[in-house]
């Protein structure tokens, strides 16, 4: 076999149609894990993966030899806000609500400035190895998503609407607005325009009708803190302090609420779609019991809600709160929940070269003496596929199209695991390949715990 090696930019070359066999420290997808490893390729599919000995000497490709870096698919990042890239970290000691603030003070907001910031989200995305994002596209939302829809990578971008109490009507716009948008935008693969009402405390039951009734893929910020459970079940709390410094709500007026907790409120919202929610970080409240909850996660999985669980933005942002438990993503992948991993923004990161799930999966690793390799591959990989409605298939190493191959540092006797203690960042073999994700669907397959 003819030795090869990989150009300046650490990427496969062509081999004028030749197959090409990697030799590896380990590969390590959603399905399998594998120390050495050896993976034929040929024209951007994987034709085999295995030991050395199960795939053996292949005369007519090409070789490349990997000895301390180990093979994963692209990875998918379920939850971003790309056009909070420029901000960088933003410490939140005084409060959640007063850090929400500073964002929206912050912000990009001139369409120029939006788009600026959600390319230089999307060229840290690459350099994370990210192929598909959930992007959350903000102010100016929809100069947010013509960028994502024209760049390399693919995912959805949810449009985000506000409107509650005085403006709830606003809403309701801002819904009809998006599917109008939706409809003109030209279709590009590996891509599709979402609405995401933006939280249980900003956004009426009506602007999450209305947005499940669109039939776009439909996403939103849920559970996310204990104040959010205050607003929809009392009308009390933070919240309504918010509420009414942004206008929403009049000094000394109160809220019509639903009565229920934020999840059942969710659910109470029959969708065209299913859901694709970020955080869940509180599944129940202390008055709840233990059947109330695993109530909650039958119905999220009857109703195959997928869940973006961020875990450096929650331990950034003082998840879990005192005298609650951690976040319960063991519990909905047992109860056949997808959890899909994302990052949230630039400012609750530690890493202002790169925005990668690769680095969620590493923080898990640490955080929880979690180290299920597989599982938290398949929540960076194949999960959040599923959730944005892309192909799963093409985020894995099994057979068919990739939408890319990565070589991540990796060696010593057990190198997967010397990945998860690590922190450099994967370079691209091949890829990134948006037309691989195919279009976003409906059908986001049965979730799999």
């Amino acid at each position: 076999m003819k030795p090869l090696e990989t150009g300046p930019d650490g990427r496969l070359p062509t081999t004028d149609g030749r197959r090409t066999l990697l030799r590896a420290a380990g590969a390590v997808d959603g399905d399998r894990k594998i120390a050495p490893a050896s993976i034929l390729i040929d024209d951007h599919q994987v034709l085999a993966v295995g030991s050395p000995e199960s795939v053996g000497v292949v005369e007519d490709a090409v070789l490349l030899d990997l000895p301390h870096e180990v093979v994963t698919p692209a990875l998918v990042n379920a939850h971003a806000h790309l056009d909070l890239t420029g901000l960088g970290p933003m410490p939140c000691h005084e409060g959640f609500e007063q850090w929400l603030g500073r964002i929206r003070a912050t912000r990009p907001s001139e369409a120029s400035d939006v788009a600026a910031a959600v390319a230089t989200g999307i060229d840290a995305s690459i350099r994370g190895g990210v192929v598909a994002v959930g992007d959350i596209a903000g102010a100016l939302g929809f100069a947010s998503a013509s960028t994502l829809a024209d760049s390399p990578i693919g995912g959805i971008s949810f449009v985000e609407v506000f409107g509650i109490g005085r403006r709830a009507k606003k809403g309701l716009e801002g819904v009809r607005k998006a599917m109008e948008f939706a409809k003109a935008i030209p279709e590009r693969p590996g891509f599709a325009v979402g609405i995401q009402p933006h939280a249980p405390y900003s956004c009426s039951v009506e602007t999450y009708a209305a947005a499940a009734a669109s039939g776009l893929p439909v996403s939103t910020h849920l559970a996310e803190t204990p104040e959010e459970a205050a607003l929809t079940r009392h009308g009390t709390g933070p919240f309504m302090d918010l509420l009414r410094t942004v206008g929403s709500i009049a000094s000394g007026e109160t809220i019509r609420t639903s009565g229920a907790h934020p999840i059942d409120q969710l659910l109470a919202v029959e969708p065209a779609r299913a859901w694709l929610v970020a955080h869940l970080n509180y599944p129940t409240e202390p008055d709840e019991s233990d059947q109330v909850l695993a109530d909650r996660l039958q119905k999220l999985a009857d109703q195959k809600v997928t869940v973006a669980y961020c875990p450096r933005a929650s331990a950034f942002l003082g998840h879990p709160r005192k005298g609650r438990p951690g976040h319960p993503w063991r519990d909905l992948v047992a109860a056949g929940i997808e959890v899909a991993l994302g990052t949230d923004g630039m400012p609750c990161l530690e890493t202002p070269d790169r925005i990668s799930v690769l680095d969620e999966i590493r923080f898990l690793s640490r955080a929880e003496g979690a180290w299920e390799a597989c599982q938290l591959f398949r929540m960076a990989t194949v999960a959040g596929a599923r959730g944005l409605g892309l192909v799963p298939e093409a985020v894995t190493l099994g057979p068919g199209p990739l939408a890319g191959l990565l070589a991540v540092p990796g060696s010593g006797t057990d190198p997967i695991r010397d990945v998860l203690a690590r922190s450099e960042p994967p370079r691209w073999l091949l890829g990134p390949d948006r037309a691989a994700l195919g279009v976003p669907s409906e059908d986001r397959g049965v979730p799999s715990g």
